[in-house]
């Protein structure tokens, strides 16, 4: 063992070593505040110190498991998970048949382990994971509770378009100039139905208790033309709401900035690279203005969007409809003007759906065009708010266009100054 010990770095064990503390120290934490504080329960299974000595007895047997053969690890877990039995018996004999800190506790010994083979990344990714859902017990809950059928049915049809449908698409190019490609459209319908339907969910676990910016951001996330409209609707018929729906509607119009960025990044890292600077600080000025008009006096009482499911499989085939019309207009401009003729698609497309523009573009990019691809999505971003700024101005009250197009024109002109810097 010591021979092998000397092989190792001895730095990099002791890192790993602090990982694994750190993670078991995480978990502890959290299950000691929510059973002391929240439930008002003294006795507890595994707190702070007994989680920590948890990972750290995974990391040992794993570092035992190097030397010695892999059932010593095998052994160790057996042993933990039978103990784990014991105590899950115990508890629930007194009335508690919840198994949340037995379950962390088995995944804190395996997190241990898992840090020692070197995932360290993979590793804290996973307490991410389970110290949210921990510490959401009572919000996911109410979530549930909250539920509809239809919403149930959106969850599994989600699952149908990407875990069932995706896989038995063909990968092959045709159509009008080769840019169709089943398995690609659909992978961008997931992609687009997956980001509207995390800020759905996230909206519904939440409740009520967002407020103003907060619920724009999700609203954004979800459809900030489904937002515009929305509360330019009902501050018509109530003017009291001005400043309250004007900051709804720049914060979720702002969102489409970051949403854009992500879905660049999922499909075209260095387009993504070269929108950073624009889309951050286009973010940046549209989230402030909305910052300064949330903290003007006598804004109203809190308005939030009413936001609609999201995602059903009609939904999901009119996406993949405007994608592939999308593709053959930015191929088509392509082919018949150059990047004069992408722009112009980019402005035409972007008024109503800037995932399909943008998805468009960073695939393009691919081959080259990154600079030409970048204009196109920020060209397409100014046609989608202008278009929305029309809808305020036809479907909201008079006051509404002032505040908004403040918000707009903050986000745009830092958005232009971004470009600029890019530029040099």
């Amino acid at each position: 063992m010591t021979d092998h010990l000397n092989a190792l770095d001895m730095q990099g064990l002791l890192v790993r070593l602090l990982v694994s503390v750190g993670i078991g120290f995480l978990i502890g934490l959290e299950r000691e505040y929510s059973k002391r504080v929240v439930e008002k329960e003294e006795q507890l299974f595994a707190g702070v110190r007994t989680f920590t000595l948890i990972t750290l007895f995974g990391f040992l047997s794993a570092l035992l498991a190097e030397n010695y053969g892999d059932w010593i690890l095998g052994a160790a877990f057996l042993g933990f998970f039978a103990l784990l039995i014991v105590v899950y018996r115990i508890s629930a004999n007194t009335g508690n048949i919840g198994g949340s800190t037995e379950m962390s506790s088995a995944l804190a010994f395996l997190l241990g382990a898992v840090v020692f083979e070197g995932h360290v990344l993979l590793a804290i990714i996973a307490t991410v994971i389970i110290t949210s859902l921990l510490s959401f017990k009572l919000p996911l809950h109410r979530f549930v509770a909250t539920m509809t059928m239809e919403e149930i049915r959106a969850l599994i049809q989600f699952v149908v378009i990407s875990a069932v449908m995706l896989p038995f698409l063909p990968e092959r190019a045709f159509g009008p100039y080769g840019v169709w490609n089943l398995r690609n459209i659909w992978t961008m319908v997931v992609l687009v139905s997956g980001i509207s339907l995390a800020g759905y969910l996230l909206a519904k676990v939440l409740g009520g208790r967002k407020g103003d910016l907060l619920a724009g951001v999700l609203g954004g996330l979800v459809s900030s033309t489904a937002v515009t409209l929305d509360l330019s609707r009902r501050t018509k018929a109530n003017s009291t709401h001005l400043l309250t729906a004007a900051v709804g509607i720049t914060t979720a119009c702002t969102i489409m900035f970051p949403r854009v960025l992500l879905e660049c990044w999922l499909v075209n890292t260095q387009l993504a690279t070269l929108l950073a600077v624009p889309v951050a600080m286009g973010t940046a000025g549209g989230l402030l203005a909305a910052f300064f008009m949330h903290r003007l006096p006598d804004r109203g009482a809190s308005l939030e969007p009413e936001l609609s499911n999201p995602l059903n499989f009609s939904i999901a085939v009119q996406f993949a409809l405007v994608y592939m019309g999308v593709q053959w207009l930015v191929a088509f401009t392509m082919d018949r003007w150059g990047a004069e003729g992408i722009y112009v698609a980019s402005l035409l497309s972007g008024a109503t759906d800037m995932d399909a523009i943008t998805l468009s573009m960073a695939r393009m990019a691919r081959s080259g065009k990154q600079q030409v691809a970048m204009h196109g999505i920020l060209l397409a971003a100014l046609s989608n708010t202008l278009f929305k700024y029309g809808i305020v101005l036809f479907v909201g009250g008079r006051g509404l266009v002032k505040y908004v197009g403040i918000g707009f024109l903050a986000m745009l002109l830092a958005a232009l100054t971004g470009l600029l810097i890019v530029h040099g």
